[in-house]
């Protein structure tokens, strides 16, 4: 688990840390580049960590229940009620949830959710126009 001094750092040395490591992400466009740079900053655990809070934000935005969450990304109801709270009263999660949903990627990622749901054996979730229904079918062939 990743430590942070109890030594307090100066405010405006904070501050500018900060505003450093914002620009830094904002100067970031390629994938690659983006990949390369967490994993320098980040532990393989911290990695972890954000990628299933991440998931569990649009999990939730696609109206799965916590049970689903907990059982599909191993995590507990403390992690998925903290994403909760964050989904409503912040917009990070949001602003990222609906950027990544106008994706190609996105859309076969939740396909590959979808078809692993009806395999643990949840056939009624289904993936239609970008939103769910309800509705016992058999799973889409994967076209690749």
């Amino acid at each position: 688990m990743a430590q942070v001094s109890k030594r307090k750092i100066n405010n405006k040395i904070e501050s500018k840390m900060y505003e450093t490591l914002w620009q830094a992400f904002s100067q970031l466009s390629y994938k690659g580049d983006i990949q390369l740079f967490l994993n320098d900053i980040l532990s393989p655990t911290e990695k972890i960590m954000i990628a299933k809070r991440l998931a569990i934000a649009s999990l939730l935005s696609r109206n799965y229940d916590y049970e689903t969450i907990k059982d599909l990304i191993k995590v507990s109801q403390g992690t998925v009620a903290k994403i909760v709270l964050s989904l409503k009263f912040r917009n990070g999660y949001k602003i990222a949830i609906d950027k990544i949903a106008r994706s190609e990627a996105a859309k076969d990622f939740w396909q590959d959710i979808e078809n692993l749901l009806y395999r643990l054996g949840n056939p009624r979730i289904t993936l239609a126009s970008d939103r769910f229904i309800f509705a016992r079918r058999t799973p889409r062939l994967n076209r690749g």
